[in-house]
């Protein structure tokens, strides 16, 4: 998963990347785990976990062609 990579790059576990960015600890495991999509999250989740992790929201979204809109955009 995209997130759970970047997350261990950044050197958070998950409740230091909760904290971070103010999404949910149980939010953050069930995008790592593959329970919800990320990919269908609010823009704004989106954005909050990218800044805590200081990545951009295209490397933490999953799908391939969702990536290349937001590397586009």
């Amino acid at each position: 998963m995209r997130l759970q990579d970047q997350r261990k790059k950044k050197g958070y576990s998950q409740s230091e990347l909760s904290s971070a960015s103010g999404v949910s600890l149980r939010m953050i495991q069930k995008y790592e785990i593959g329970e919800r999509n990320i990919d269908n999250a609010k823009i704004e989740t989106l954005c909050d976990l990218a800044i805590a992790l200081d990545v951009k929201v295209y490397d933490i979204v999953e799908s391939p062609s969702l990536r290349e809109k937001l590397k586009k955009s």
